[in-house]
């Protein structure tokens, strides 16, 4: 974690705010490329590009100038600013010392940004959004789930760069067909991500996966989406000027998926309170945009 607070308390409410998001980070990373570090500024878009390459046979008109490959772009509209605020007013403040606050409510905080994050990435997932939908006759045994990976295949997917999402009934399903040997400790159980499993890269299990397969239907039970589909950056939403009401302000990194928030202590002295909160600007789209030559996804459904 890198972070820019200085007071120990705020350093240890930016600590826990990393640790709760990181796991909903973390799974938005299995097929999301965030492309933070590209700069912008508030609700810009921002223009990342998309690389798309085939090969063809040497010869004429077909030399080593004659290209095969498309460089366009996706853009990412950061319009979404979300914030988590705690507020406490004067007695409990001299009551309770308020660094041990700041880190019981990290946690808090933290956990609720990073669900609304992946709750963000998860609605661009939708049959209608989809590429093709692939119909899977029956989940009621573990060839039915494995014939899932000849269907990723018959799509010119790659199973091994794509991420498995199964809606929680569906997914369900698949921990009671399992082999004793696959579950292995509680772990997966725990978690809800088997893993590398069934020649993908991961199977997740996605609370938010969506069950609508067409306008009156509903019967999709998950997706197979390939690394870099889904395209999401953030920004640190920075004060507009320091002093005043505002008693600290901080930025907190999180290095391994590259996620940033805010954090501020405000004080209202007409109404005896100090309030901290969490917050980021984010933004996410399909990297398909505009025939630009980026990975789709599919939606699975049963017959």
């Amino acid at each position: 974690m890198a972070t820019s607070v200085t007071s120990q308390g705020l350093i240890a409410g930016a600590d826990k705010v990393i640790l709760a998001a990181r796991p909903y980070l973390e799974f938005t990373k299995l097929f999301s490329t965030n492309y933070a570090p590209i700069g912008s500024t508030r609700y810009s878009g921002i223009a990342v590009n998309v690389l798309a390459a085939s090969s063809e046979a040497f010869g004429a008109g077909a030399g080593y100038t004659h290209p095969t490959n498309t460089i366009k772009p996706a853009t990412i509209t950061l319009s979404a600013h979300r914030k988590s605020t705690f507020t406490i007013g004067d007695i409990d403040a001299l009551t309770n010392e308020l660094s041990p606050c700041w880190a019981e409510m990290g946690p808090k905080a933290g956990e609720a940004i990073g669900k609304y994050v992946v709750q963000q990435i998860m609605a661009l997932l939708t049959y209608s959004a989809a590429t093709a939908q692939i119909t899977q006759a029956t989940t009621a045994d573990l060839k039915d789930f494995t014939a899932l990976h000849a269907a990723a295949i018959g799509k010119d997917l790659d199973p091994t760069q794509c991420v498995l999402l199964l809606e929680p009934v569906t997914y369900s399903k698949l921990l009671a067909v399992l082999p004793v040997n696959v579950i292995g400790t509680d772990e997966v159980l725990r978690s809800g991500m088997i893993g590398r499993f069934l020649g993908f890269k991961a199977v997740v299990c996605s609370p938010n996966c969506s069950k609508a397969s067409a306008a009156n239907a509903n019967n999709g039970i998950g997706f197979i989406v390939p690394e870099g589909a889904i395209a999401s950056a953030n920004r640190i939403v920075t004060p507009l000027r320091e002093g005043g009401n505002l008693i600290e302000f901080g930025t907190i990194t999180d290095e391994a998926t590259g996620f940033a928030f805010g954090q501020r202590v405000v004080v209202d002295a007409d109404q005896g309170t100090v309030s901290w909160s969490v917050d980021t600007l984010f933004g996410t789209a399909l990297s398909l945009q505009s025939s630009n030559g980026a990975p789709g996804f599919y939606q699975i459904k049963t017959a």
